[in-house]
Protein backbone atom coordinates (compact mmCIF):
# COMPACT_ATOMS: atom_id res chain seq x y z
CA UNK A 1 0.00 0.00 0.00
CA UNK A 2 2.77 2.27 0.77
CA UNK A 3 4.26 2.88 -2.54
CA UNK A 4 6.19 5.17 -4.66
CA UNK A 5 2.80 7.42 -4.93
CA UNK A 6 2.24 7.14 -1.14
CA UNK A 7 5.52 8.56 -0.13
CA UNK A 8 5.00 11.36 -2.74
CA UNK A 9 1.92 12.55 -1.01
CA UNK A 10 3.63 12.33 2.48
CA UNK A 11 6.58 14.50 1.20
CA UNK A 12 3.64 17.07 -0.37
CA UNK A 13 1.71 16.89 3.03
CA UNK A 14 4.97 17.62 4.95
CA UNK A 15 5.94 20.26 2.74
CA UNK A 16 1.90 21.67 2.60
CA UNK A 17 1.87 21.99 6.37
CA UNK A 18 5.04 22.60 7.24
CA UNK A 19 5.79 19.47 8.99
CA UNK A 20 9.98 18.86 9.37
CA UNK A 21 9.39 15.05 10.09
CA UNK A 22 6.67 12.76 9.41
CA UNK A 23 6.68 8.72 10.06
CA UNK A 24 3.42 6.67 9.16
CA UNK A 25 2.53 2.93 8.45
CA UNK A 26 0.16 0.65 7.93
CA UNK A 27 -0.60 -2.91 9.09
CA UNK A 28 -3.25 -4.92 6.83
CA UNK A 29 -3.61 -8.75 7.19
CA UNK A 30 -0.92 -7.99 9.23
CA UNK A 31 1.61 -7.44 7.23
CA UNK A 32 3.30 -4.03 7.98
CA UNK A 33 4.75 -1.25 5.88
CA UNK A 34 6.62 1.87 6.86
CA UNK A 35 7.37 5.37 5.61
CA UNK A 36 8.58 8.51 7.15
CA UNK A 37 9.76 12.30 5.76
CA UNK A 38 12.54 13.84 7.73
CA UNK A 39 13.19 11.49 9.87
CA UNK A 40 13.89 7.56 10.22
CA UNK A 41 10.69 5.43 10.26
CA UNK A 42 11.28 4.05 13.80
CA UNK A 43 11.78 7.54 15.00
CA UNK A 44 10.13 7.84 18.45
CA UNK A 45 7.37 11.08 19.28
CA UNK A 46 4.99 12.08 22.00
CA UNK A 47 1.94 10.73 20.77
CA UNK A 48 -0.03 12.62 23.44
CA UNK A 49 -3.48 11.94 23.57
CA UNK A 50 -2.88 8.18 21.94
CA UNK A 51 -2.31 7.37 25.22
CA UNK A 52 -5.87 7.41 26.00
CA UNK A 53 -6.55 3.84 24.57
CA UNK A 54 -3.59 2.55 26.66
CA UNK A 55 -4.85 3.72 29.96
CA UNK A 56 -8.12 1.93 28.74
CA UNK A 57 -6.64 -1.18 28.16
CA UNK A 58 -4.83 -0.52 31.21
CA UNK A 59 -8.14 -0.36 32.92
CA UNK A 60 -10.34 -2.62 31.59
CA UNK A 61 -7.98 -5.36 32.80
CA UNK A 62 -7.69 -4.07 36.57
CA UNK A 63 -10.73 -2.46 36.88
CA UNK A 64 -14.57 -3.17 37.52
CA UNK A 65 -16.40 -0.83 34.96
CA UNK A 66 -19.20 -0.51 36.66
CA UNK A 67 -17.14 0.55 40.44
CA UNK A 68 -17.71 3.57 41.36
CA UNK A 69 -14.45 6.41 41.81
CA UNK A 70 -14.24 6.81 45.92
CA UNK A 71 -13.78 10.61 44.79
CA UNK A 72 -16.53 12.04 42.66
CA UNK A 73 -19.94 11.21 43.32
CA UNK A 74 -21.28 7.73 43.20
CA UNK A 75 -23.24 8.11 40.10
CA UNK A 76 -19.73 8.21 38.52
CA UNK A 77 -18.43 5.08 37.58
CA UNK A 78 -14.88 4.01 35.59
CA UNK A 79 -16.39 3.36 32.09
CA UNK A 80 -17.74 7.58 32.65
CA UNK A 81 -14.40 8.21 33.13
CA UNK A 82 -12.47 6.51 29.98
CA UNK A 83 -15.78 7.05 28.12
CA UNK A 84 -15.77 11.30 29.00
CA UNK A 85 -20.01 11.04 29.87
CA UNK A 86 -18.77 12.05 33.80
CA UNK A 87 -20.10 15.55 33.15
CA UNK A 88 -16.41 17.30 34.47
CA UNK A 89 -14.17 19.70 33.22
CA UNK A 90 -11.62 18.91 31.15
CA UNK A 91 -8.62 20.29 32.98
CA UNK A 92 -8.45 21.43 36.54
CA UNK A 93 -8.73 25.22 36.72
CA UNK A 94 -6.54 27.63 38.21
CA UNK A 95 -4.07 24.61 39.22
CA UNK A 96 -0.85 24.60 38.29
CA UNK A 97 0.24 20.36 37.81
CA UNK A 98 4.06 21.67 37.98
CA UNK A 99 3.33 22.04 41.73
CA UNK A 100 3.03 18.20 41.89
CA UNK A 101 6.07 17.06 40.05
CA UNK A 102 8.06 16.97 42.91
CA UNK A 103 6.09 14.49 44.53
CA UNK A 104 6.77 10.85 44.50
CA UNK A 105 3.72 9.96 42.50
CA UNK A 106 2.16 13.06 41.25
CA UNK A 107 -1.32 11.07 40.43
CA UNK A 108 -1.85 10.70 43.58
CA UNK A 109 -1.03 14.11 45.25
CA UNK A 110 -3.26 15.43 42.62
CA UNK A 111 -6.44 14.07 43.60
CA UNK A 112 -7.22 16.41 45.82
CA UNK A 113 -6.86 18.91 43.29
CA UNK A 114 -9.77 16.49 41.10
CA UNK A 115 -11.88 16.69 44.03
CA UNK A 116 -12.85 20.27 43.61
CA UNK A 117 -12.76 19.50 39.56
CA UNK A 118 -15.92 21.83 38.06
CA UNK A 119 -18.81 19.38 37.19
CA UNK A 120 -21.24 20.53 34.35
CA UNK A 121 -23.91 18.23 34.09
CA UNK A 122 -24.99 14.59 35.76
CA UNK A 123 -23.43 11.23 34.22
CA UNK A 124 -24.19 10.88 30.70
CA UNK A 125 -26.23 14.03 29.79
CA UNK A 126 -23.78 15.00 27.27
CA UNK A 127 -20.36 13.86 26.03
CA UNK A 128 -17.61 16.08 27.15
CA UNK A 129 -13.84 15.11 26.60
CA UNK A 130 -12.49 15.13 30.24
CA UNK A 131 -8.89 14.55 30.66
CA UNK A 132 -9.32 14.87 34.11
CA UNK A 133 -11.47 11.53 34.16
CA UNK A 134 -8.47 9.45 33.30
CA UNK A 135 -5.66 11.23 35.54
CA UNK A 136 -8.28 9.72 37.81
CA UNK A 137 -8.82 6.42 36.14
CA UNK A 138 -4.72 6.19 35.88
CA UNK A 139 -5.01 6.25 39.90
CA UNK A 140 -7.04 3.77 40.46
CA UNK A 141 -5.54 1.37 37.66
CA UNK A 142 -2.36 1.86 39.76
CA UNK A 143 -3.58 1.42 43.15
CA UNK A 144 -5.47 -1.64 41.39
CA UNK A 145 -2.16 -2.67 40.73
CA UNK A 146 -0.03 -1.80 44.04
CA UNK A 147 2.14 0.07 42.02
CA UNK A 148 2.54 3.35 40.21
CA UNK A 149 0.48 3.89 37.05
CA UNK A 150 3.66 4.11 35.03
CA UNK A 151 4.96 0.65 36.64
CA UNK A 152 1.24 -1.04 35.89
CA UNK A 153 0.81 0.36 32.26
CA UNK A 154 4.33 -1.51 31.68
CA UNK A 155 3.55 -4.69 33.33
CA UNK A 156 -0.15 -5.27 31.93
CA UNK A 157 0.17 -3.42 28.62
CA UNK A 158 3.41 -2.40 27.25
CA UNK A 159 5.22 -5.47 27.89
CA UNK A 160 2.51 -8.16 26.75
CA UNK A 161 2.43 -6.46 23.70
CA UNK A 162 6.12 -6.25 23.08
CA UNK A 163 5.60 -2.37 22.66
CA UNK A 164 10.04 -2.03 23.27
CA UNK A 165 10.02 1.05 22.40
CA UNK A 166 6.97 3.28 23.77
CA UNK A 167 7.87 5.02 27.51
CA UNK A 168 7.62 8.29 28.74
CA UNK A 169 11.25 8.75 28.21
CA UNK A 170 12.19 11.78 25.67
CA UNK A 171 11.47 11.75 22.26
CA UNK A 172 13.73 11.50 19.35
CA UNK A 173 12.65 14.97 18.14
CA UNK A 174 11.36 18.05 19.32
CA UNK A 175 7.99 19.34 18.62
CA UNK A 176 7.63 22.65 16.30
CA UNK A 177 5.71 25.76 15.82
CA UNK A 178 4.34 28.51 18.39
CA UNK A 179 3.18 26.09 20.68
CA UNK A 180 6.26 23.32 20.79
CA UNK A 181 7.29 21.78 24.56
CA UNK A 182 10.17 23.93 26.55
CA UNK A 183 9.38 21.17 29.43
CA UNK A 184 8.98 17.49 29.79
CA UNK A 185 5.70 16.61 29.87
CA UNK A 186 3.84 17.29 33.64
CA UNK A 187 4.06 13.42 35.70
CA UNK A 188 0.21 14.26 37.03
CA UNK A 189 -0.55 14.43 33.14
CA UNK A 190 0.44 10.98 31.86
CA UNK A 191 -2.62 8.57 31.63
CA UNK A 192 -4.27 11.01 29.44
CA UNK A 193 -1.09 11.96 27.03
CA UNK A 194 2.34 11.61 28.13
CA UNK A 195 3.53 8.50 26.64
CA UNK A 196 6.45 8.57 23.34
CA UNK A 197 6.31 5.65 20.81
CA UNK A 198 6.97 5.06 17.11
CA UNK A 199 5.38 3.81 14.00
CA UNK A 200 6.08 -0.20 14.50
CA UNK A 201 5.43 0.13 18.19
CA UNK A 202 1.68 1.54 17.95
CA UNK A 203 1.10 -0.96 14.62
CA UNK A 204 1.89 -3.57 16.69
CA UNK A 205 -0.96 -2.07 19.45
CA UNK A 206 -3.20 -1.85 17.29
CA UNK A 207 -2.94 -4.86 16.20
CA UNK A 208 -3.66 -5.97 19.83
CA UNK A 209 -6.54 -3.48 19.62
CA UNK A 210 -8.42 -4.58 16.98
CA UNK A 211 -9.83 -7.62 17.85
CA UNK A 212 -10.86 -5.75 21.85
CA UNK A 213 -14.73 -5.17 21.43
CA UNK A 214 -14.82 -4.36 24.90
CA UNK A 215 -13.25 -0.87 23.72
CA UNK A 216 -15.45 -0.38 20.91
CA UNK A 217 -18.63 0.09 22.39
CA UNK A 218 -20.58 3.75 21.10
CA UNK A 219 -20.88 4.79 25.05
CA UNK A 220 -20.60 8.53 23.79
CA UNK A 221 -21.61 11.27 21.03
CA UNK A 222 -19.18 13.76 20.38
CA UNK A 223 -19.97 16.32 17.66
CA UNK A 224 -18.80 13.82 14.83
CA UNK A 225 -19.39 10.04 15.44
CA UNK A 226 -19.03 8.33 18.81
CA UNK A 227 -16.69 7.76 21.71
CA UNK A 228 -16.39 4.14 23.35
CA UNK A 229 -13.51 3.49 25.73
CA UNK A 230 -10.42 5.26 24.86
CA UNK A 231 -11.34 4.87 20.87
CA UNK A 232 -13.01 7.30 18.79
CA UNK A 233 -15.70 5.73 16.45
CA UNK A 234 -17.22 6.63 12.70
CA UNK A 235 -18.10 5.16 9.47
CA UNK A 236 -16.09 5.36 6.67
CA UNK A 237 -17.81 3.69 3.19
CA UNK A 238 -20.46 1.89 5.49
CA UNK A 239 -17.41 0.38 7.45
CA UNK A 240 -16.16 1.02 11.36
CA UNK A 241 -13.62 2.48 12.18
CA UNK A 242 -12.04 3.03 15.75
CA UNK A 243 -9.00 5.37 16.69
CA UNK A 244 -7.79 8.19 18.59
CA UNK A 245 -5.62 11.35 17.76
CA UNK A 246 -3.03 13.20 19.43
CA UNK A 247 -1.49 16.92 19.99
CA UNK A 248 0.62 18.50 22.28
CA UNK A 249 3.69 20.46 22.70
CA UNK A 250 4.25 20.70 19.05
CA UNK A 251 3.46 17.05 17.65
CA UNK A 252 0.24 15.81 16.37
CA UNK A 253 -0.56 12.02 15.42
CA UNK A 254 -3.24 9.23 14.47
CA UNK A 255 -4.19 5.72 15.17
CA UNK A 256 -6.68 4.47 13.17
CA UNK A 257 -8.24 0.80 13.65
CA UNK A 258 -10.46 -0.83 10.51
CA UNK A 259 -11.54 -4.12 12.73
CA UNK A 260 -13.47 -5.74 9.60
CA UNK A 261 -10.46 -5.10 7.30
CA UNK A 262 -7.42 -6.83 9.73
CA UNK A 263 -5.95 -3.07 9.18
CA UNK A 264 -4.42 -0.37 11.25
CA UNK A 265 -2.64 2.82 10.52
CA UNK A 266 -0.61 5.23 12.21
CA UNK A 267 0.99 8.83 11.60
CA UNK A 268 3.32 10.72 13.36
CA UNK A 269 4.42 14.08 13.39
CA UNK A 270 6.13 17.33 14.93
CA UNK A 271 4.32 19.51 14.05
CA UNK A 272 1.58 21.84 15.30
CA UNK A 273 -0.36 21.65 12.05
CA UNK A 274 0.80 17.47 11.13
CA UNK A 275 -2.72 16.92 11.32
CA UNK A 276 -3.75 17.91 8.69
CA UNK A 277 -0.75 16.38 6.96
CA UNK A 278 -1.97 12.97 8.45
CA UNK A 279 -5.82 13.81 7.57
CA UNK A 280 -5.14 13.44 3.38
CA UNK A 281 -2.87 10.46 3.88
CA UNK A 282 -5.98 9.25 5.82
CA UNK A 283 -7.84 9.37 3.42
CA UNK A 284 -5.38 7.60 0.56
CA UNK A 285 -5.59 4.90 3.02
CA UNK A 286 -9.42 4.51 3.16
CA UNK A 287 -9.74 4.96 -0.46
CA UNK A 288 -7.07 2.20 -1.10
CA UNK A 289 -8.22 0.16 1.94
CA UNK A 290 -12.29 0.78 1.34
CA UNK A 291 -12.83 2.22 -2.00
CA UNK A 292 -14.06 5.25 0.15
CA UNK A 293 -13.07 8.35 2.13
CA UNK A 294 -14.92 10.32 5.10
CA UNK A 295 -18.17 11.74 3.98
CA UNK A 296 -18.12 15.41 3.41
CA UNK A 297 -20.96 16.93 5.33
CA UNK A 298 -23.41 19.51 3.52
CA UNK A 299 -23.81 22.84 4.31
CA UNK A 300 -27.29 23.40 5.74
CA UNK A 301 -28.96 26.91 6.03
CA UNK A 302 -30.27 29.17 9.16
CA UNK A 303 -31.71 31.57 9.65
CA UNK A 304 -29.81 34.72 10.52
CA UNK A 305 -31.95 34.77 14.15
CA UNK A 306 -30.28 31.50 15.14
CA UNK A 307 -26.91 32.18 14.28
CA UNK A 308 -27.04 34.99 16.08
CA UNK A 309 -28.55 33.43 19.41
CA UNK A 310 -25.60 31.16 19.26
CA UNK A 311 -23.04 34.21 19.25
CA UNK A 312 -21.44 35.29 22.97
CA UNK A 313 -18.26 34.11 25.18
CA UNK A 314 -18.15 30.87 26.44
CA UNK A 315 -15.90 29.27 29.09
CA UNK A 316 -13.94 26.24 30.64
CA UNK A 317 -11.03 25.08 32.57
CA UNK A 318 -9.53 25.08 29.02
CA UNK A 319 -10.07 28.64 28.01
CA UNK A 320 -12.27 31.25 26.55
CA UNK A 321 -14.53 30.98 23.20
CA UNK A 322 -15.54 33.78 21.31
CA UNK A 323 -18.66 33.07 18.93
CA UNK A 324 -19.99 35.76 16.36
CA UNK A 325 -22.26 36.14 13.60
CA UNK A 326 -20.90 35.83 10.39
CA UNK A 327 -22.75 35.53 7.00
CA UNK A 328 -24.23 32.17 6.41
CA UNK A 329 -22.55 30.74 9.79
CA UNK A 330 -20.37 31.62 12.25
CA UNK A 331 -16.91 32.84 13.63
CA UNK A 332 -15.52 31.36 16.51
CA UNK A 333 -11.96 32.84 18.37
CA UNK A 334 -10.03 30.56 19.67
CA UNK A 335 -6.13 31.14 21.53
CA UNK A 336 -4.48 31.15 17.77
CA UNK A 337 -7.86 33.14 16.23
CA UNK A 338 -10.63 33.70 14.54
CA UNK A 339 -12.20 30.74 12.25
CA UNK A 340 -15.35 31.18 9.95
CA UNK A 341 -17.31 27.97 10.10
CA UNK A 342 -20.44 26.85 8.41
CA UNK A 343 -23.42 25.08 10.18
CA UNK A 344 -23.76 21.19 9.03
CA UNK A 345 -26.84 20.73 11.49
CA UNK A 346 -29.11 22.97 13.39
CA UNK A 347 -26.51 23.19 16.26
CA UNK A 348 -23.54 21.66 14.89
CA UNK A 349 -20.64 23.97 12.61
CA UNK A 350 -17.31 22.97 10.93
CA UNK A 351 -14.84 25.23 10.44
CA UNK A 352 -13.65 25.79 6.38
CA UNK A 353 -10.68 27.63 6.98
CA UNK A 354 -6.95 27.41 7.73
CA UNK A 355 -5.06 25.63 10.34
CA UNK A 356 -8.40 24.20 12.03
CA UNK A 357 -9.90 23.31 8.75
CA UNK A 358 -12.86 20.71 9.35
CA UNK A 359 -13.16 20.65 13.16
CA UNK A 360 -16.20 21.08 14.33
CA UNK A 361 -18.02 22.57 17.52
CA UNK A 362 -21.53 22.58 18.55
CA UNK A 363 -24.03 23.90 21.13
CA UNK A 364 -25.79 20.98 22.72
CA UNK A 365 -27.51 22.33 25.40
CA UNK A 366 -28.90 25.51 26.14
CA UNK A 367 -26.12 27.60 28.06
CA UNK A 368 -23.23 25.58 26.45
CA UNK A 369 -21.40 25.72 23.34
CA UNK A 370 -18.80 22.16 23.04
CA UNK A 371 -15.29 23.78 21.87
CA UNK A 372 -12.23 21.10 20.58
CA UNK A 373 -14.96 18.68 21.87
CA UNK A 374 -14.70 20.09 25.55
CA UNK A 375 -18.26 21.70 26.99
CA UNK A 376 -17.83 25.59 27.63
CA UNK A 377 -20.58 27.52 29.38
CA UNK A 378 -21.79 30.77 28.09
CA UNK A 379 -20.92 33.24 30.26
CA UNK A 380 -21.47 36.58 28.33
CA UNK A 381 -23.81 37.59 25.59
CA UNK A 382 -22.66 39.82 22.72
Amino acid sequence: MLDSAFLQACEAAAIAWDVPALATGVSVGGNDETAAVGCDATARFHVASITKPFTASLAVDLLELESSTGLWPADVRVRHLLSHTSGYDCELANVSQTLFETEADPLEAQLDALRHVRRWLPVEQCWSYANTGYWLAGSLAARAANSSYEEALQTHVLAPAGLEATSFEAPDLPGTGPDAATAPYPRARRPSGGLISNVPDLLRFGRRLLPERRLQIPLGKPPGGVYGLGLWGERVGGVEVWGHSGSWGGYQSSLLLVPDRDAVFVGLTNARRGGNALFELEEIFFSRLLGAGRRVAETVELPDSALEGFAGSYSNGDGWYDVSYAIGGLAVHYDDGEFLARPIGERTFEIFEGDRIRERFDFPLEGFGRFGSRLAQRVAEP
